[in-house]
């Protein structure tokens, strides 16, 4: 065997080395490729979950505050409402004809009287005349009215005003019902 030959299999030999070697770090680069390629894949799809949780977190969070804006609407309508209904009824008892406020401060009076020894009683002027055994005085209210004892140290207010503010305190709920139900 000749310098020649022996240089030929030592040629051939590496290069059956170097093509195994190359197969060998093909093989595992398509591995490694492979390998990439699936971690970025369940990164984007973990990312995709993750955006997916974040939008319906955002969603739902839309959604409760358009409920939430929705249903302070309806209240404050609701609101608006009551307070129109007892705009009207004042302005109803502001407007009473004489007879009606006559028949209503008479029975007004007897509650006070059955509350207190009436002395004092404040009344609209409009409603002077119907208190002719007092001696009434005229007060800033739109019917009703507001009786004093002797000593003007015990009052009851049976003025249309309080009335009405009782009336829309302690009924609220019923009222509720009635207009919304």
């Amino acid at each position: 065997m000749g310098l020649e030959a022996v240089k030929e299999e030592i040629l051939n030999s590496a290069k059956e080395q170097s093509n195994s070697l190359l197969a060998e770090a093909r093989k595992e680069a398509n591995k490694i490729m492979r390998e990439a390629e699936k971690k970025a894949e369940e990164m984007r799809e973990k990312n995709d979950l993750e955006t997916k949780k974040i939008l319906d977190i955002i969603k739902r969070q839309e959604l409760a505050s358009a409920e939430l804006e929705s249903k302070k609407m309806v209240l404050e309508a609701k609101k608006q409402v009551i307070e129109n209904v007892f705009s009207e009824a004042k302005k109803r008892l502001e407007s009473l004809d004489d007879k009606k406020r006559e028949s209503y401060i008479k029975q007004l009076l007897e509650r006070a009287k059955s509350d207190i020894e009436v002395a004092h009683v404040y009344c609209n002027k409009k409603d002077i005349k119907f208190l002719k055994d007092f001696k009434a005085e005229a007060a800033e209210i739109i019917g009703g009215l507001i009786a004093e004892n002797k000593e003007k140290t015990i009052r009851v207010d049976y003025s249309f005003e309080t009335l009405l503010q009782s009336i829309k305190e302690n009924e609220l709920q019923n009222i509720n019902k009635i207009l919304f139900a």
